[in-house]
């Protein structure tokens, strides 16, 4: 039986931590190197730093309520542009978020009209839908990326 250093309880010769106090005997015996022994070097503690916020206007942040808005641009057609260029004025300013995508869902509409032609008009339509999906997505995420030309055709500004 051995005394532990702490407390001075009795545990077991081949005990590794105290019963009572919880005291570690194995690091107490690496403590107590010979003098002539080499110390181990201390490992260096790295912090990892915080990411830094991207400074791109692409991931800007976006208010709930102008991303639900932004959405509804996309998803109602020109009943949606409407809704959100008006809808998101807040003390007469629009934010930049809603400027862009009620200026994305009308370049759509506008582009999408180009599906009443027969045949041609169809393989169009298609198109338009997955540019709409991409556009929805987009807005779904908080993201201002332009689907293909429609984000670079300005007519809201």
């Amino acid at each position: 039986m051995k005394t532990c250093s702490k407390c001075g309880a009795q545990v077991a010769d081949d005990a590794v931590f105290c019963t009572v106090c919880g005291f570690n005997f194995g690091a107490a015996a690496g403590a107590a190197q010979p003098q002539g022994a080499p110390q181990p070097q201390p490992q260096p503690q790295y912090q990892q730093a915080a990411p830094a916020a991207p400074s791109h206007p692409l991931y800007a942040p976006v208010n709930p309520c102008d991303k639900m808005l932004g959405i509804i641009a996309i998803m109602f057609s020109i009943y949606g542009v409407i809704i959100a260029y008006f809808g998101g004025d807040v003390n007469g300013q629009r934010s930049d978020y809603l400027r862009f995508y009620a200026n994305e869902g009308l370049v759509m509409f506008l582009f999408s009209l180009i599906g009443i032609i027969p045949f041609i008009g169809w393989i169009w339509g298609i198109f338009m839908f997955v540019c709409w999906i991409i556009a929805l997505v987009n807005a779904c995420k908080g993201e201002t990326k332009p689907v293909l030309f429609f984000g670079t055709i300005r007519i809201i500004k």
